[in-house]
């Protein structure tokens, strides 16, 4: 990428001299409006016309025409008006009708502007310079009578205050271009530090954008491992059971005459469909459908169509009056069916208690499901939410990966408490109203 400081500054250092020109201009246009209604008054009470308001007027055309060319050629425009301005003050003295040396006076802050406005280094002198020249012409002219103008005020006198204001135009310069070379040098420094800044930031951008691409190439890398990973699991975890459908299927007299293999033809193929729900339950969660949703009916309907085995002990606990909160009741079954189907799988096959506790909050609900099961391992519970993670064989390890997908959908929270042969107790947090239904993001399923 070029760095783009000499653009930038070239860009800023135009904006600097307009805005420069703007305020000369202005300063300018007023002082000539006062004169020029001066002089009108004057020709109101002496009804004679005044050559000095015209010298006004070509001065404030020469603004004019000053502010329409600066914005395109600046040093050149400033130079040109400045010495039209200087040829301007000789001129007031033929509309004064007499050579005077005042209006002269007007060089000195013709000279500073010129380094005022145009900062660079020998501008002011070349200024200076050109007016001493043209000055210095008309004062040789009228030394030679070649100009048809009475002296206002002695020769000797003129040409000590001519000399005299030379030197102060020359002093002035030297001031002047000592200024300009310190706020050239500190411009330039300012300029070139946003330069650098500008370039830094554009750097930013290029690298956030990178960061962008490079993220999302990265996703795309984990959504492909994902389904690799999703793909191996499905060939190993189905496998058994189709290789098992299959060997059955090759002795159906043996299937006809035993109830057994039918039962365990059976077995097979509901382990097959429990994966591939599991595998579409997953990837169904991608925003919510917002309702008024009763937690313990919810529990109520899920208990009813899940059997409890004889030997596990279950047990509610849950207050008269449970608040209802607003949330996604498909999804949340969800949350309670697997934690339920996890409690029953850890008691089993020697049974067990499960304990079922609903709690209202102030800023929502709370349920915990415990068992008394084996427990999990230490080393284990940062992995069980993880997708496809999972101890069981004919497990697709999406259950809790979908249960805590969809609490933070919620903005709520998952808390796991486990000791080994203690069992473990899940503890759900939801929100009376979902805090992330806005900024819910649906899980990418493409490539």
């Amino acid at each position: 990428m070029s760095f783009p400081s000499q653009e930038f500054v070239q860009e800023s250092e135009r904006a600097v001299l307009l805005h420069r020109a703007r305020i000369y201009v202005l300063v300018r246009v007023g002082v000539d409006a006062a004169l020029l209604i001066l002089a009108l008054l004057q020709f109101l009470v002496t009804h004679k016309p005044s050559a000095v308001a015209l010298v006004i007027l070509l001065d404030m055309f020469n603004l004019l025409l000053y502010w329409g060319t600066v914005r395109r050629w600046p040093a050149a425009a400033t130079y040109l008006h400045l010495m039209t301005s200087a040829l301007l003050l000789i001129l007031f003295d033929f509309a004064w009708g007499a050579i005077t040396f005042i209006p002269w006076f007007l060089t000195i802050p013709l000279s500073i502007t010129g380094g005022l406005i145009v900062v660079r280094a020998g501008f002011n002198g070349l200024v200076t310079l050109s007016i001493l020249t043209i000055f210095g012409v008309y004062l040789g002219l009228i030394y030679l009578g070649r100009i048809p103008l009475p002296l206002a005020i002695p020769a000797n006198i003129l040409l000590t205050m001519s000399a005299a204001l030379a030197m102060v135009l020359l002093i002035i310069n030297i001031v002047t271009e000592s200024l300009v070379v310190y706020l050239y040098q500190t411009e330039e420094a300012q300029l070139q530090t946003r330069a650098q800044l500008l370039y830094t930031l554009q750097e930013l951008e290029q690298l956030r954008n990178r960061l962008y691409q490079v993220e999302n190439q990265t996703r795309r890398m984990e959504r492909l491992s994902t389904v690799g990973q999703i793909a191996e699991h499905l060939s190993k975890s189905l496998r058994t059971p189709l290789e098992e459908i299959e060997t059955m299927l090759r002795t159906p007299d043996l299937i006809v005459k035993n109830p057994a293999v039918i039962k365990e033809l059976h077995e097979q193929v509901q382990a097959a469909l429990r994966m591939t729900d599991g595998l579409k339950e997953y990837a169904r969660l991608t925003e919510l459908h917002i309702e008024t949703v009763n937690l313990d009916d919810i529990l109520a309907e899920e208990l009813a169509r899940i059997r409890i085995p004889e030997n596990v002990k279950l047990t509610i606990h849950q207050p008269p009056v449970f608040p209802p909160i607003q949330g996604d009741a498909d999804k949340i079954r969800l949350v309670i069916h697997h934690l339920l189907h996890n409690a029953l799988q850890a008691v089993q096959p020697n049974g067990g208690e499960i304990l079922i506790r609903l709690q209202p909050r102030p800023d929502g609900v709370a349920f915990s499901i415990s068992d008394s099961g084996p427990g999990i391992p230490s080393d284990e519970l940062q992995l069980i939410f993880e997708p496809l993670y999972t101890t069981q064989n004919q497990s697709f390890g999406l259950g809790l990966a979908i249960v805590q997908r969809v609490v933070e959908m919620h903005g709520g929270y998952i808390e796991v408490e486990s000791e080994e042969e203690k069992g473990a107790t899940f503890t759900i947090f939801l929100p009376r109203v979902p805090e992330t239904v806005s900024s819910t993001k649906p899980v990418d399923a493409t490539l």
